[in-house]
């Protein structure tokens, strides 16, 4: 814990400035240990200098619902829960850091959320897999699954 506290400035703020709030951090926590939510989805303030909980997801909610939240022609990032099937044939779940860019969102948001996504995935500690969505037929649940670790 004493050196997480030394290093948070780092883990908080990237080249771009914006700061990820310390409710990111709450929220995800509770869906990591408490299982609270199936995705939580991340924005940029509309001044630009924080990350912060744009929606989330209830336990159970729906792909389809997930992906709804993902806004046309916008960035956002989101971290999903995702049931796996392991080499060994159990299921387990996994959360999956998630990259949406829209092809048709314009080029200053694009680089602002590429420029920031270090300050959210160094905040959000655990995550090991990060997949990045820039059109709707990205939006493939089975793809995702995979890159989370399903086989």
């Amino acid at each position: 814990q004493r050196l997480r506290d030394a290093d948070s400035e780092d883990k908080s703020t990237m080249s771009s400035g914006v700061l990820c709030a310390d409710e990111c951090l709450k929220v995800f926590e509770e869906m990591k240990i408490r299982n609270a939510y199936q995705y939580i989805v991340f924005k940029i303030t509309d001044d630009k200098k924080s990350i912060v909980i744009d929606v989330k997801g209830e336990p159970g909610a729906s792909f389809e619902d997930f992906t709804s939240k993902l806004p046309d022609g916008g960035c956002r990032y989101a971290v999903l829960d995702v049931e796996i099937n392991t080499k060994s044939g159990a299921t387990t779940n996994k959360l999956i850091f998630i990259a949406w860019s829209d092809d048709n969102a314009s080029v200053k948001p694009k680089m602002l959320y590429a420029s920031s996504k270090d300050a959210l995935k160094k905040t959000l500690s655990g995550i090991n897999e990060e997949y990045q969505a820039t059109d709707r037929g990205d939006l493939d649940l089975a793809e995702i699954k995979k890159k989370a670790g399903s086989v």
